[in-house]
């Protein structure tokens, strides 16, 4: 799902035709018109607006995930402990050794959504341009709302305007991109109220086919989760003109006005097609064919083990048991396989350390571990025995068999359960819970929220009541998930918790619905909770894990004025990792 159309290159392209035509004039009496009038280049206002939003949303679905949470060079997905590294170049992703990121690609999915928004008048009913003026304001909020909640103060007001001749926009203060983007947002909600059909769209709105109604949810939703995210700057916000409990209140209040998420039917997310590495998932062959590159991405052990300890069935649909599963025991041979054909390793009740090792089905990496390449005894497989047992099972580099890899899904070039998803009816519901402890609206009650929340998670992934997936490591069986007696207990662990202990165990399930995203960075760094940083074992800040991306070496170079006065908004004033951003700035959090 890579960048398939670029406005830069359109006029790259144009800029080439008007070289070609400067030489020709010289040579030729032609008309200067004829001349320069390529017959089959398009010039910028004339892109068909549709090919225009395929294009937001394929590379919307790429950037989202790939540039931040699977697999690029530095993501978020360390940082919140749903994965670890290995084999090579796992420092600096594993202790949060982090760098600047490029604003190219998400400012490439901007200046699309608004050039779609600038050229909807070019569509013949209103309808459809009411509908693509709507969508282009939605994906421009969602990249806005997106890139300042990395970096901080980005540029916002004054961005998008080098035609115009202004290339160093300022960087605004991060209070008003963010009310900027709620009225947007509330805008494109109610001028698609507006539309009662659209036509054409179906197939170039490879997201919602052209429901207008899906797309009325996806705004209003992304409306609360902003809200909810200024939840600690609801004193600057007023300040504004913008009252945060009373807006959140408004919208949960009226559906019809405000629809939002009312099942995973809604939500916001793409699959991917699987044909050629453009469209494929990351982990799949037609994207690495050095197979190396999945198997180096392993699950850590946070996440592993709230599972395990939870008898979470998404453990098993998220995460693969263990090639060699350790056993401490004097039985011989070493190496031999189960019944059930699980391959176990017979380590000496002599080992120094034993009681160190994981000796479970499912085990991930320790969170910034000094050598990852090490743990559970790995460089002391012998793979040949193993092989001989098992000749399917991966040696090659990379390979840990006392380690558990990502699940199978997650190896595939396509998979009905992996998709770019932007926003879930799961993580709604966990927003709604949140509030509701808040008393931010009055209606329904946290609990009930927070127990939808749940369900609608495992629902995403096809785990319904008396799926046999959930792994009890008293037996290393799998046994049938009892949804009632799961929610029961949660819910019991919910009711009878302080509000300290509510949000510990809201946040920690929308930690588990959020995987493979890195939405929960954000809410992490605003609750502090759950407790991630007491996992980290070697970081390069001790216990802290970062709260923002560093501003990119091009902005630097070529706004520098613009992006030192934005450095110095931060706290401290550096543009490092550790700074804190308006959002963080006064709240003693996460740290």
């Amino acid at each position: 799902m890579r960048n398939i159309f670029s406005i830069s290159k359109m006029v790259r392209f144009k800029g080439i035709s008007l070289i070609v035509a400067s030489v020709l004039l010289v040579t030729s009496c032609q008309d200067l018109s004829e001349i320069n009038k390529n017959p089959n280049q398009l010039s910028a206002n004339e892109i068909n607006i549709k090919y225009v939003l395929t294009s937001v949303l394929a590379g919307t679905a790429h950037d989202y995930i790939y540039e931040y949470a699977y697999p690029g060079g530095w993501t978020v997905s360390e940082a919140m402990q749903y994965l670890q590294r290995d084999y090579i170049d796992f420092q600096s992703p594993n202790t949060f050794v982090w760098g600047p990121k490029d604003f190219s690609s998400p400012f490439s999915r901007i200046k699309n959504s608004q050039y779609i928004i600038e050229n909807a008048e070019s569509e013949k009913s209103e309808n459809n341009q009411k509908f693509y003026t709507a969508v282009g304001q939605i994906m421009r909020s969602f990249w806005y709302g997106y890139l300042t909640s990395l970096h901080g103060d980005i540029p916002y007001s004054e961005a998008m305007k080098a035609e115009e001749g202004n290339f160093t926009p300022v960087y605004d203060n991060q209070k008003d991109i963010f009310k900027g983007i709620l009225d947007d947002l509330k805008s494109a909600n109610d001028l698609l109220a507006q539309v009662s059909s659209v036509e054409g769209a179906s197939s170039s709105d490879i997201m919602f086919k052209g429901d207008v109604m899906k797309w009325r949810k996806f705004a209003n939703s992304l409306r609360l989760r902003y809200l909810l995210r200024l939840s600690e700057k609801t004193s600057d916000m007023s300040a504004m003109g913008l009252d945060v409990k009373a807006e959140f209140s408004a919208i949960v209040g009226n559906s019809s006005v405000n629809p939002v998420f009312t099942s995973n039917g809604d939500n916001a997310a793409i699959s991917f097609i699987g044909s050629s590495s453009d469209n494929s998932w990351y982990g799949g062959p037609l994207w690495y064919t050095n197979r190396s590159e999945f198997y180096r991405r392993k699950p850590c052990s946070t996440f592993v083990d709230a599972m395990v300890e939870g008898r979470d069935p998404r453990l098993t649909t998220f995460i693969s048991p263990v090639d060699a599963q350790l056993r401490i025991s004097d039985a011989t041979p070493a190496y031999s396989k189960l019944p059930d054909g699980q391959i176990v390793r017979n380590i000496p009740t002599s080992t120094p350390n034993k009681d160190e090792l994981n000796t479970r089905r499912y085990v991930g990496l320790p969170s910034a571990l000094q050598d990852p390449n090490l743990y559970n005894l790995a460089t002391t497989v012998d793979f040949n025995a193993i092989k001989a047992l098992d000749p399917t099972i991966y040696t090659d580099l990379a390979a840990n068999p006392g380690v558990s890899y990502l699940a199978d899904m997650y190896a595939q070039n396509a998979n009905p359960l992996v998709k770019s998803v932007f926003m879930s009816y799961a993580e709604l519901c966990f927003i709604l819970s949140e509030a509701r402890l808040k008393d931010w609206f009055s209606s329904g009650n946290a609990v009930d929220y927070y127990r939808d929340g749940i369900v609608a998670s495992m629902r995403q992934y096809d785990i319904a009541d008396g799926s046999v997936k959930v792994y009890d490591p008293n037996t290393d069986g799998l046994v049938a998930w009892n949804e009632s007696a799961f929610l029961n207990n949660l819910s019991g662990e919910f009711t009878g918790a302080d509000d300290g202990g509510k949000l510990t165990q809201l946040m920690t399930q929308k930690w588990l619905a959020c995987f493979m995203t890195p939405e929960f960075w954000f809410d992490w760094r605003r609750t502090g909770v759950p407790d991630l940083g007491a996992n980290v074992i070697l970081g390069s800040n001790g216990k802290k894990i970062p709260v923002r991306i560093i501003y990119p070496d091009a902005e630097k170079n070529l706004n520098s004025a613009n992006v030192a006065e934005a450095i110095t908004r931060l706290e401290p004033g550096e543009d490092s990792q550790w700074s804190k951003m308006w959002l963080l700035k006064g709240t003693n959090k996460p740290w």
